[in-house]
């Protein structure tokens, strides 16, 4: 069911103050906007919860069709590649994480990054707190579990700490596993996203695990990247202006009212059941959201890139092995759509 549909039932049979208080329209009935709608999809790299506020906000609130854009936004799932999404339509803009497009960009994929909806990575590391793990120095001797492309990572993060390689082992672990290896002892910290899966843990676990942050020990990635197909850049320059206009204001209305945003994912985003479909953890986890998505930014400069810092990331990244080859700034990053 459409969630449009779905709003307007629930409207009717007095199902939910949130679609009670809305006036529900068919879309695009009575907008005061220059523009023929334009259809657009968003592609998310995860599933629907607060790390896509400002997005799944412009949405419920009609930003982008205010804009004169018809915008179908669609979850991330496994197996299923942001890149590769855009490529195939060029209508579709995405997000994914800085060396997930470089690496793209560097394979020959016509991409371009044009903001970021985080300014700062929150991988990091999650550990009992009977561990007293403070720093990472703290894990010397330990066995730390990681996840997918991310061991490269943690050597970048030992590189900067002095850590000799070896003295940290690093250990393959599924996600499926090492909530329960973390617990068990076997493994003395995990790879985690420190917005999320401390939230989740405690939930599960009721014990608060200690975070340690990979941006502390210079990790210092984009993330939530948004990006566009060349194609659409040089043909609708303006539609993508558009479109991050309202997904910026989107991010600043779900900070002025945190409970508010937050419901309205749970209520009509979150998938009914799953891990996400939880207001208190929603709630608690858009309050970490926030500092990565303003980073240092005034509030009105929200998604900024800045180009000396992308360059220097993607050095770092060459350098430690996570990309083959560092594409040229001037095709890898537009920043004049904001």
């Amino acid at each position: 069911m459409k969630r449009r549909h779905f709003l307007y039932i629930a409207g009717c049979l007095g199902l939910s103050g949130l679609a009670e208080s809305r006036r529900i329209q068919p879309a695009f009935a009575g907008i005061e906007s220059p523009f023929n709608p334009e259809k657009i999809v968003m592609q998310l790299d995860w599933k629907y919860n607060v790390q896509f506020a400002g997005v799944l906000l412009a949405d419920y609130y009609d930003l982008y069709q205010k804009q004169g854009l018809a915008v179908e936004i669609r979850p991330g799932k496994p197996g299923v590649s942001a890149t590769d999404r855009v490529v195939a339509d060029p209508r579709t803009i995405a997000c994914a994480e800085q060396d997930v497009i470089l690496k793209a960009q560097a394979s020959g994929k016509p991409i371009v990054a044009i903001a970021a909806m985080f300014q700062n990575s929150p991988l990091g590391l999650m550990s009992m707190p009977d561990r007293h793990i403070r720093r990472l120095r703290d894990l010397i001797g330990g066995r730390v579990g990681m996840h997918g492309a991310t061991a490269e990572v943690m050597k970048w993060a030992m590189d900067c700490s002095h850590i000799e390689p070896g003295q940290i082992e690093i250990v393959p672990v599924s996600e499926d596993e090492k909530y329960d290896r973390l617990r068990s002892g076997d493994l003395d910290a995990v790879q985690c996203y420190a917005v999320d899966e401390p939230i989740g843990f405690a939930a599960r676990t009721g014990i608060a695990p200690d975070v340690l942050k990979f941006g502390d020990y210079g990790y210092d990635t984009y993330v939530q990247v948004i990006f566009a197909h060349e194609k659409l850049l040089e043909t609708e320059p303006e539609t993508v202006r558009r479109f991050l206009q309202a997904t910026f204001s989107g991010w600043k209305m779900a900070f002025q009212d945190r409970i508010e945003a937050a419901k309205i994912i749970v209520d009509y985003y979150a998938e009914p059941g799953g891990k996400y479909h939880n207001l208190d953890y929603q709630i608690r986890s858009l309050e970490r959201v926030e500092p990565y998505v303003l980073g240092d930014l005034n509030p009105d400069d929200l998604g900024e890139i800045d180009g000396d810092r992308w360059q220097s990331v993607a050095d770092q990244l060459a350098a430690y092995h996570i990309i083959d080859r560092i594409p040229a700034l001037s095709k890898s990053l537009n920043r004049s759509f904001l």
